[in-house]
Protein backbone atom coordinates (compact mmCIF):
# COMPACT_ATOMS: atom_id res chain seq x y z
CA UNK A 1 0.00 0.00 0.00
CA UNK A 2 1.17 3.22 -1.14
CA UNK A 3 0.38 6.78 1.06
CA UNK A 4 1.01 10.26 -0.64
CA UNK A 5 0.79 13.32 2.29
CA UNK A 6 0.78 16.97 1.67
CA UNK A 7 -0.28 17.38 5.04
CA UNK A 8 -3.59 16.06 7.50
CA UNK A 9 -6.05 18.77 9.32
CA UNK A 10 -9.28 17.63 10.84
CA UNK A 11 -10.61 16.43 14.15
CA UNK A 12 -10.53 13.25 15.13
CA UNK A 13 -12.28 11.05 17.90
CA UNK A 14 -10.16 8.67 19.75
CA UNK A 15 -11.22 4.82 19.49
CA UNK A 16 -12.05 2.74 22.40
CA UNK A 17 -8.81 2.04 25.38
CA UNK A 18 -7.91 -1.10 23.87
CA UNK A 19 -6.22 -1.95 27.42
CA UNK A 20 -8.99 -1.30 29.27
CA UNK A 21 -11.43 -2.80 26.75
CA UNK A 22 -9.91 -6.88 27.69
CA UNK A 23 -10.00 -5.90 31.56
CA UNK A 24 -13.76 -4.90 31.50
CA UNK A 25 -14.65 -7.63 29.02
CA UNK A 26 -12.90 -10.55 31.12
CA UNK A 27 -14.14 -9.21 34.75
CA UNK A 28 -17.41 -8.98 33.01
CA UNK A 29 -17.63 -12.77 31.97
CA UNK A 30 -17.80 -13.81 35.68
CA UNK A 31 -19.32 -10.83 37.69
CA UNK A 32 -22.61 -11.65 39.29
CA UNK A 33 -24.87 -10.37 36.44
CA UNK A 34 -24.58 -8.59 32.67
CA UNK A 35 -22.63 -5.85 31.65
CA UNK A 36 -22.82 -3.33 28.69
CA UNK A 37 -19.69 -2.11 27.15
CA UNK A 38 -19.37 0.69 24.84
CA UNK A 39 -16.96 -0.08 22.57
CA UNK A 40 -16.64 2.29 19.39
CA UNK A 41 -13.65 0.17 17.29
CA UNK A 42 -13.41 -3.26 17.65
CA UNK A 43 -9.75 -4.25 16.87
CA UNK A 44 -9.00 -7.89 16.36
CA UNK A 45 -7.40 -8.29 19.64
CA UNK A 46 -10.73 -7.65 20.74
CA UNK A 47 -12.49 -9.44 18.75
CA UNK A 48 -10.29 -12.35 19.69
CA UNK A 49 -10.65 -11.74 23.84
CA UNK A 50 -14.28 -11.83 23.16
CA UNK A 51 -14.58 -15.03 20.26
CA UNK A 52 -12.11 -16.82 23.12
CA UNK A 53 -14.91 -15.68 25.86
CA UNK A 54 -17.61 -16.48 24.12
CA UNK A 55 -15.78 -20.47 23.28
CA UNK A 56 -15.52 -20.85 26.97
CA UNK A 57 -19.03 -20.35 27.15
CA UNK A 58 -19.59 -16.76 28.31
CA UNK A 59 -22.41 -15.61 26.41
CA UNK A 60 -21.75 -12.38 24.28
CA UNK A 61 -23.91 -10.16 22.28
CA UNK A 62 -22.68 -7.17 20.03
CA UNK A 63 -25.12 -4.70 18.64
CA UNK A 64 -22.95 -2.04 17.11
CA UNK A 65 -21.14 -0.23 19.79
CA UNK A 66 -22.70 -2.41 22.42
CA UNK A 67 -21.26 -5.30 23.90
CA UNK A 68 -23.38 -6.97 26.54
CA UNK A 69 -21.58 -9.67 28.49
CA UNK A 70 -24.03 -12.60 30.50
CA UNK A 71 -21.43 -13.85 32.90
CA UNK A 72 -20.75 -17.88 33.06
CA UNK A 73 -22.20 -19.76 36.28
CA UNK A 74 -21.15 -22.84 34.47
CA UNK A 75 -17.74 -24.61 34.01
CA UNK A 76 -17.59 -26.42 30.59
CA UNK A 77 -16.27 -29.72 30.56
CA UNK A 78 -13.84 -28.82 27.19
CA UNK A 79 -12.61 -25.82 25.12
CA UNK A 80 -10.96 -24.88 22.33
CA UNK A 81 -9.21 -21.37 22.30
CA UNK A 82 -7.91 -19.12 19.28
CA UNK A 83 -6.03 -16.70 21.14
CA UNK A 84 -4.35 -15.38 17.71
CA UNK A 85 -1.30 -13.00 18.36
CA UNK A 86 -3.00 -11.56 21.34
CA UNK A 87 -0.78 -11.24 24.24
CA UNK A 88 -3.04 -9.85 26.51
CA UNK A 89 -5.71 -12.09 25.17
CA UNK A 90 -3.33 -15.12 25.99
CA UNK A 91 -2.04 -13.98 29.57
CA UNK A 92 -5.38 -12.43 30.97
CA UNK A 93 -7.07 -15.78 30.34
CA UNK A 94 -4.79 -18.15 30.78
CA UNK A 95 -5.62 -18.21 34.94
CA UNK A 96 -8.82 -17.60 34.07
CA UNK A 97 -9.70 -20.57 32.00
CA UNK A 98 -9.51 -23.17 34.75
CA UNK A 99 -12.88 -21.43 36.49
CA UNK A 100 -15.07 -21.44 32.87
CA UNK A 101 -13.39 -25.19 31.68
CA UNK A 102 -12.36 -28.39 32.97
CA UNK A 103 -9.57 -28.87 29.96
CA UNK A 104 -8.79 -25.82 27.36
CA UNK A 105 -7.36 -26.40 24.32
CA UNK A 106 -5.36 -23.11 23.41
CA UNK A 107 -3.74 -22.19 19.60
CA UNK A 108 -2.17 -19.25 18.68
CA UNK A 109 -0.44 -17.41 15.40
CA UNK A 110 2.14 -15.26 14.99
CA UNK A 111 4.83 -14.63 17.64
CA UNK A 112 3.11 -15.22 20.02
CA UNK A 113 4.18 -18.82 20.68
CA UNK A 114 7.97 -16.82 21.11
CA UNK A 115 6.73 -14.43 23.71
CA UNK A 116 7.24 -14.03 27.70
CA UNK A 117 4.83 -16.49 29.45
CA UNK A 118 7.32 -19.02 31.17
CA UNK A 119 7.09 -16.66 34.63
CA UNK A 120 3.14 -16.95 34.65
CA UNK A 121 3.20 -20.57 33.89
CA UNK A 122 5.16 -21.28 36.72
CA UNK A 123 3.15 -19.64 39.05
CA UNK A 124 -0.01 -21.19 37.83
CA UNK A 125 1.60 -24.65 37.52
CA UNK A 126 2.15 -24.19 41.65
CA UNK A 127 -1.53 -23.01 41.93
CA UNK A 128 -2.56 -26.41 40.55
CA UNK A 129 -2.86 -26.34 36.60
CA UNK A 130 -0.80 -28.93 34.38
CA UNK A 131 0.30 -28.10 30.49
CA UNK A 132 0.83 -30.23 27.91
CA UNK A 133 3.43 -28.59 26.35
CA UNK A 134 5.81 -25.51 27.44
CA UNK A 135 4.96 -23.20 24.32
CA UNK A 136 1.71 -23.27 22.60
CA UNK A 137 -0.30 -24.96 21.40
CA UNK A 138 -1.09 -26.40 24.41
CA UNK A 139 -3.98 -27.99 26.73
CA UNK A 140 -4.97 -26.67 30.08
CA UNK A 141 -6.01 -29.08 32.72
CA UNK A 142 -6.66 -29.19 36.56
CA UNK A 143 -8.05 -27.21 39.53
CA UNK A 144 -7.12 -23.81 40.89
CA UNK A 145 -5.95 -22.79 43.94
CA UNK A 146 -4.51 -19.84 46.00
CA UNK A 147 -1.18 -19.68 46.64
CA UNK A 148 1.64 -17.10 47.40
CA UNK A 149 2.20 -15.31 43.93
CA UNK A 150 5.36 -14.40 42.68
CA UNK A 151 6.70 -12.37 39.62
CA UNK A 152 9.21 -10.42 38.05
CA UNK A 153 8.25 -6.56 38.04
CA UNK A 154 10.27 -5.88 34.58
CA UNK A 155 9.30 -8.90 32.38
CA UNK A 156 5.21 -8.48 31.49
CA UNK A 157 3.11 -6.43 33.84
CA UNK A 158 0.10 -8.53 32.38
CA UNK A 159 0.84 -11.38 34.31
CA UNK A 160 0.21 -9.41 37.44
CA UNK A 161 -2.63 -8.23 36.09
CA UNK A 162 -3.73 -11.51 34.82
CA UNK A 163 -3.48 -12.86 38.51
CA UNK A 164 -5.31 -9.45 39.75
CA UNK A 165 -7.94 -10.45 37.71
CA UNK A 166 -9.09 -13.76 38.70
CA UNK A 167 -8.32 -12.83 42.50
CA UNK A 168 -11.80 -12.21 43.26
CA UNK A 169 -12.43 -15.56 42.85
CA UNK A 170 -10.41 -16.55 44.99
CA UNK A 171 -10.95 -14.22 48.06
CA UNK A 172 -8.26 -11.86 47.10
CA UNK A 173 -4.77 -12.47 47.04
CA UNK A 174 -1.36 -10.96 47.72
CA UNK A 175 1.44 -10.85 44.55
CA UNK A 176 5.08 -10.17 45.97
CA UNK A 177 7.17 -8.69 43.21
CA UNK A 178 10.79 -9.62 43.02
CA UNK A 179 12.11 -6.68 40.68
CA UNK A 180 11.36 -3.13 39.68
CA UNK A 181 7.93 -2.84 38.19
CA UNK A 182 7.91 -1.63 34.85
CA UNK A 183 5.10 -0.17 32.99
CA UNK A 184 2.65 -0.17 36.02
CA UNK A 185 0.53 2.45 34.36
CA UNK A 186 -0.83 -1.09 32.95
CA UNK A 187 -1.19 -2.15 36.83
CA UNK A 188 -3.43 1.11 37.21
CA UNK A 189 -5.82 0.31 34.34
CA UNK A 190 -6.47 -3.14 36.28
CA UNK A 191 -6.85 -1.60 39.97
CA UNK A 192 -9.16 1.41 38.14
CA UNK A 193 -11.19 -1.52 36.43
CA UNK A 194 -11.41 -4.08 39.49
CA UNK A 195 -12.70 -1.01 41.50
CA UNK A 196 -15.80 -0.44 38.78
CA UNK A 197 -16.53 -4.00 39.80
CA UNK A 198 -16.54 -3.38 43.95
CA UNK A 199 -13.04 -4.89 44.54
CA UNK A 200 -10.41 -3.11 45.82
CA UNK A 201 -6.29 -3.28 45.89
CA UNK A 202 -3.04 -1.70 46.66
CA UNK A 203 -0.14 -1.34 44.06
CA UNK A 204 2.90 -1.21 46.25
CA UNK A 205 6.62 -1.23 45.95
CA UNK A 206 6.91 -4.80 46.79
CA UNK A 207 3.84 -6.10 46.12
CA UNK A 208 0.51 -5.48 44.80
CA UNK A 209 -2.24 -6.44 47.00
CA UNK A 210 -5.73 -7.19 45.92
CA UNK A 211 -8.52 -7.37 48.91
CA UNK A 212 -11.39 -9.82 48.94
CA UNK A 213 -14.72 -9.07 47.66
CA UNK A 214 -17.03 -10.21 44.61
CA UNK A 215 -17.14 -9.04 41.18
CA UNK A 216 -20.19 -6.65 41.00
CA UNK A 217 -21.27 -5.75 37.46
CA UNK A 218 -21.60 -1.92 37.33
CA UNK A 219 -24.50 -1.80 34.49
CA UNK A 220 -22.65 -0.06 31.73
CA UNK A 221 -19.01 0.97 31.10
CA UNK A 222 -18.14 3.31 28.50
CA UNK A 223 -14.80 2.49 27.35
CA UNK A 224 -12.60 5.57 27.24
CA UNK A 225 -10.35 6.47 24.59
CA UNK A 226 -7.18 5.26 24.01
CA UNK A 227 -3.86 7.09 24.63
CA UNK A 228 -1.54 5.15 22.87
CA UNK A 229 -3.32 5.03 19.60
CA UNK A 230 -4.24 8.54 19.83
CA UNK A 231 -0.46 9.45 20.46
CA UNK A 232 0.09 9.10 16.77
CA UNK A 233 -2.17 12.36 15.68
CA UNK A 234 -0.58 14.15 18.48
CA UNK A 235 2.82 13.32 16.93
CA UNK A 236 1.64 14.16 14.20
CA UNK A 237 1.11 17.67 14.90
CA UNK A 238 4.97 17.83 15.64
CA UNK A 239 5.11 17.36 12.27
CA UNK A 240 3.28 20.04 10.95
CA UNK A 241 -0.66 18.64 10.78
CA UNK A 242 -3.18 20.48 12.51
CA UNK A 243 -5.31 17.38 14.72
CA UNK A 244 -7.78 17.60 17.15
CA UNK A 245 -7.91 14.68 18.73
CA UNK A 246 -11.01 14.25 20.93
CA UNK A 247 -11.94 11.37 23.29
CA UNK A 248 -9.68 11.77 25.57
CA UNK A 249 -9.33 11.36 29.58
CA UNK A 250 -6.86 14.08 30.62
CA UNK A 251 -6.72 12.13 34.39
CA UNK A 252 -6.27 8.92 32.96
CA UNK A 253 -4.16 6.28 34.82
CA UNK A 254 -2.78 5.21 31.49
CA UNK A 255 0.84 5.37 31.14
CA UNK A 256 0.64 7.05 27.27
CA UNK A 257 -1.10 9.87 28.35
CA UNK A 258 2.34 11.37 29.14
CA UNK A 259 2.62 11.88 25.50
CA UNK A 260 2.14 15.69 26.20
CA UNK A 261 4.69 15.89 28.91
CA UNK A 262 7.20 13.87 26.62
CA UNK A 263 6.22 16.01 23.18
CA UNK A 264 6.97 19.35 25.35
CA UNK A 265 10.13 18.00 26.86
CA UNK A 266 11.41 17.37 23.12
CA UNK A 267 10.11 21.24 22.15
CA UNK A 268 12.29 21.79 25.04
CA UNK A 269 15.30 19.92 24.76
CA UNK A 270 15.93 20.33 20.68
CA UNK A 271 19.67 20.02 21.06
CA UNK A 272 19.75 16.31 23.03
CA UNK A 273 16.99 14.75 24.38
CA UNK A 274 16.93 11.55 26.23
CA UNK A 275 13.80 9.66 27.51
CA UNK A 276 12.98 6.69 29.06
CA UNK A 277 10.76 4.56 27.56
CA UNK A 278 10.40 1.77 30.10
CA UNK A 279 7.03 2.74 31.58
CA UNK A 280 5.40 4.02 27.68
CA UNK A 281 6.74 1.21 25.64
CA UNK A 282 4.25 2.10 22.80
CA UNK A 283 5.38 5.13 22.43
CA UNK A 284 8.89 3.98 21.05
CA UNK A 285 8.03 4.05 17.80
CA UNK A 286 6.73 6.90 16.59
CA UNK A 287 8.44 8.93 19.64
CA UNK A 288 11.48 7.88 17.41
CA UNK A 289 9.77 10.01 14.53
CA UNK A 290 9.33 12.81 16.05
CA UNK A 291 13.09 12.86 17.17
CA UNK A 292 14.12 12.59 14.22
CA UNK A 293 12.86 15.93 12.89
CA UNK A 294 13.01 18.04 16.39
CA UNK A 295 16.35 17.13 17.77
CA UNK A 296 20.06 17.12 17.17
CA UNK A 297 20.45 13.89 19.05
CA UNK A 298 18.47 11.70 20.98
CA UNK A 299 18.38 8.52 22.82
CA UNK A 300 14.73 6.08 23.42
CA UNK A 301 16.31 4.29 26.69
CA UNK A 302 15.49 1.11 28.51
CA UNK A 303 13.46 -0.55 26.16
CA UNK A 304 14.72 -4.17 26.56
CA UNK A 305 11.60 -5.76 27.04
CA UNK A 306 9.81 -4.25 23.01
CA UNK A 307 12.44 -7.15 21.85
CA UNK A 308 9.29 -9.36 22.67
CA UNK A 309 6.14 -7.37 20.97
CA UNK A 310 4.43 -8.30 17.48
CA UNK A 311 8.36 -7.44 16.37
CA UNK A 312 11.44 -6.62 17.48
CA UNK A 313 10.43 -3.47 18.22
CA UNK A 314 14.03 -1.92 18.26
CA UNK A 315 15.16 -3.52 15.65
CA UNK A 316 12.42 -3.00 13.46
CA UNK A 317 12.30 0.98 14.68
CA UNK A 318 15.59 1.17 13.75
CA UNK A 319 15.03 -0.43 9.85
CA UNK A 320 12.10 1.69 9.66
CA UNK A 321 14.15 4.48 10.46
CA UNK A 322 16.81 3.95 7.92
CA UNK A 323 14.61 3.39 4.99
CA UNK A 324 13.46 6.88 5.17
CA UNK A 325 16.65 8.01 6.11
CA UNK A 326 17.15 8.72 9.14
CA UNK A 327 20.68 8.18 10.95
CA UNK A 328 19.93 6.01 13.85
CA UNK A 329 22.06 3.41 15.83
CA UNK A 330 21.40 0.69 18.26
CA UNK A 331 23.10 0.41 21.60
CA UNK A 332 22.31 -2.26 23.95
CA UNK A 333 18.39 -1.78 24.51
CA UNK A 334 18.53 1.69 23.75
CA UNK A 335 17.84 3.95 20.13
CA UNK A 336 20.08 6.53 19.38
CA UNK A 337 19.00 9.18 16.71
CA UNK A 338 20.32 11.79 14.54
CA UNK A 339 17.98 15.12 12.88
CA UNK A 340 18.09 13.47 9.54
CA UNK A 341 16.38 14.98 6.37
CA UNK A 342 13.56 11.65 5.65
CA UNK A 343 12.71 10.88 2.26
CA UNK A 344 10.19 8.33 0.47
CA UNK A 345 11.08 4.85 1.20
CA UNK A 346 9.40 1.46 1.32
CA UNK A 347 9.01 0.39 5.24
CA UNK A 348 9.07 -3.32 6.10
CA UNK A 349 6.47 -2.96 8.99
CA UNK A 350 7.50 -6.24 10.23
CA UNK A 351 3.94 -7.17 10.48
CA UNK A 352 3.75 -4.83 13.48
CA UNK A 353 0.74 -2.52 14.14
CA UNK A 354 3.16 0.03 15.39
CA UNK A 355 5.33 0.27 12.69
CA UNK A 356 2.38 0.63 10.00
CA UNK A 357 1.12 3.44 11.83
CA UNK A 358 4.28 5.38 12.43
CA UNK A 359 5.16 5.17 8.73
CA UNK A 360 1.69 6.59 7.57
CA UNK A 361 2.61 9.68 10.38
CA UNK A 362 6.01 9.62 8.67
CA UNK A 363 4.14 10.53 5.23
CA UNK A 364 3.55 14.05 6.52
CA UNK A 365 7.47 15.05 6.17
CA UNK A 366 8.42 12.07 3.27
CA UNK A 367 5.30 13.12 1.36
CA UNK A 368 5.26 9.03 0.32
CA UNK A 369 5.62 5.85 1.61
CA UNK A 370 4.94 2.67 0.76
CA UNK A 371 3.90 -0.01 4.05
CA UNK A 372 4.50 -3.70 3.72
CA UNK A 373 2.31 -5.77 5.27
CA UNK A 374 -0.16 -2.87 6.38
CA UNK A 375 -3.12 -4.87 7.02
CA UNK A 376 -1.10 -5.72 10.70
CA UNK A 377 -2.73 -2.34 11.95
CA UNK A 378 -6.16 -4.47 12.07
CA UNK A 379 -4.22 -5.60 15.50
CA UNK A 380 -5.09 -2.10 17.02
CA UNK A 381 -6.50 0.18 15.01
CA UNK A 382 -8.84 -1.02 12.23
CA UNK A 383 -10.44 2.23 11.04
CA UNK A 384 -6.70 4.05 11.05
CA UNK A 385 -6.18 4.39 7.18
CA UNK A 386 -9.89 5.42 7.37
CA UNK A 387 -9.06 8.31 9.59
CA UNK A 388 -5.42 9.12 7.85
CA UNK A 389 -7.34 9.25 3.95
CA UNK A 390 -10.00 11.39 5.30
CA UNK A 391 -7.90 14.17 7.12
CA UNK A 392 -5.85 14.27 4.10
CA UNK A 393 -4.06 11.86 2.78
CA UNK A 394 -3.90 9.80 -0.76
CA UNK A 395 -4.26 5.54 0.47
CA UNK A 396 -3.27 4.13 -3.00
CA UNK A 397 -3.78 -0.23 -3.30
CA UNK A 398 -5.74 -0.51 -0.33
Amino acid sequence: MKIKTDNLQGTVEAISSKSFAHRFLILASVADTDTTIIINEFSNDIMTTIDCLRNLGVEIDINENEVTVHPSFFQKDVSDINVNDSGSTFRFLLPLVSFLSQKTNIKCSGRLQDRPIKELMDQLKLSGLTFSEDKLPFTVDGTFHKIDFEFPGDVSSQYISAIMMIAPLIGGCEIKLTSQLESIGYIKITQQCLRLFGVDSEILFDKVIVKPGALKSPGEIIVEGDWSNAAFFLCANELGADINVQNLNMDSVQADRKIVELLEKINNNQHYCEIDISQTPDLFVILAVVLSQKCDKSMLKNAKRLRLKESDRIKSTYDMLKSIGVNCEIEGDNLVIYKSEMKPAVVNSCDDHRIVMAAAIASIITKEVEIKDWQAVKKSYPSFFDEIERLGSDVIDR
